[in-house]
């Protein structure tokens, strides 16, 4: 009797027991819930909250392969997500769904339609302790398709991002092309190849390949090569120090015009604000535009502030020449430049040119400034500025002049 009942109660056990099972599988084997396990595991290890909203797929066979549609990315009690995407699609591991252990460890990340909030994102990882979160290893990489980024006064969209893999410790390679939209109508095109020398904070990084910066009616294609240490904390994205080289060619109206432009010196992003300070810029061309030599400070946010003091080793041959004795001194030109307005340098810039006793203050306007380079060839020889010029002493056309001052406005030439 007593065998009988131990035989009945381990069958309704078991019967109990595999039902327990059947309805566990039948609830996993759901690709919504599959899905949430699968992201909760992802958004544990990174400390984020992870959710979609659409559809989702499944594949079991081999590694673990999750597609979901409509996917949300918000910071552990955030209202506003810092990512949005249209799909968002995880190769894994079967030992990353049983284990949920950190570091995380993937196969590959796909997604779709990806927009990024920068201000968002910064302050999430603002807020993370310090060492918080190793990054996931991805042995098949990261592939973005049109992805936009969101920042202050400024939008990176269309962004093609392929990442072949990634791993603590392991060099960084990576392939990217977008758009970056700054003051309309300014454009930036770029087609880069990044590198980094380990994904951690201070590593080394790099970016070089082609630009195309357009404006209503120009453009300026260039190769460009910047290099330097990446560090956040605090809630301030820093290079320090960037070196930045820029080998360009300026398209108008008129002839082209090639130039290079290489500048140095640590640049942050902190509260939707770029700067570059203390900044050292050197600018090289032939013709029209003079040869530079400066130091200052820059900052780009809600609007652009640019302060530069240093030399002009050559007046320019295409500029008009200068009367005796200032075109024999073989000293160089002290530049002072100044702009305070509009990200897209439609306001005034301040000049300051001082040799031998002798100086000139002017304000000029760059989109008129780029139309008479355009047309220099057949317009006025006086570029459209405004301001006064003295000396203490000139020579014209053999006469002598003493305490000489010129004053030039808009449309004085002929």
């Amino acid at each position: 009797m007593r065998l009988r009942r131990g035989l009945a109660l381990a069958a309704g056990i078991a019967v109990v027991v595999l039902l327990l099972v059947a309805l566990a599988a039948a609830i996993l084997m759901q690709p919504r819930q599959l899905a949430r396990i699968a992201l909760g595991s992802v958004g544990d290890a990174l400390g984020l909250d992870i959710d979609f909203e659409g559809e989702a797929r499944y594949r079991l066979r081999g590694s673990p392969l999750l597609e979901v549609r409509d996917v949300v990315v918000r910071a552990p009690g955030a209202g506003a997500p810092l990512l949005r995407a249209e799909r968002l699609l995880v190769s894994l591991p079967w030992s990353t769904l049983r284990e949920r252990a950190a570091p995380l460890v993937l196969e590959r990340i796909e997604l779709d339609a990806p927009v990024l909030d920068l201000a968002l994102l910064q302050a999430w990882l603002a807020g993370r302790p310090p060492g918080a979160g190793r990054l996931p290893t991805l042995s098949d990489g990261i592939g973005v398709r049109d992805g936009r980024l969101l920042g202050e006064g400024w939008a990176l969209h269309g962004l093609d991002l392929d990442l072949p893999s990634l791993g603590e410790g392991r060099p960084v390679a990576a392939h990217a092309r977008g758009v970056l939209e700054l003051a309309a109508p300014t454009r930036v095109h770029f087609d880069l190849h990044l590198a980094a020398t380990r994904p951690a904070d201070g590593a080394g990084a790099s970016a070089r390949g082609r630009v195309r910066i357009e404006g209503a009616d120009w453009q300026l294609p260039a190769t460009v090569a910047a290099s330097g240490p990446l560090r956040f904390g605090g809630g301030i994205l820093r290079v320090a120090p960037l070196r930045f080289g820029m080998s360009a060619e300026y398209r108008g109206e008129g002839e082209p015009l090639r130039f290079a432009l290489g500048t140095h010196g640590p640049l942050r992003l902190r509260d939707g604000t770029w700067t570059l300070a203390p900044a050292a810029v050197a600018l090289r061309v032939e013709g029209i535009v003079p040869r530079l030599d400066l130091n200052g400070r820059g900052a780009f946010g809600h609007a652009l502030l640019l302060e530069f003091t240093g030399r002009m080793p050559d007046w320019p041959e295409a500029w008009p020449a200068l009367p005796a004795p200032l075109d024999a001194s073989p000293a160089p030109i002290a530049v002072a430049l100044a702009y305070a307005g509009a990200r897209d340098l439609s306001g005034p810039v301040g000049l300051h040119l001082r040799r031998d006793g002798a100086q000139a203050r002017a304000g000029v306007r760059i989109p008129e400034l780029l139309g008479w380079m355009d047309a220099a060839a057949t317009g006025t020889p006086l570029p459209p500025l405004a301001g006064r010029a003295s000396a203490p002493r000139i020579e014209i056309a053999g006469a002598v002049l003493e305490g000489v001052e010129i004053g030039i406005e808009p449309g004085d030439a002929p």
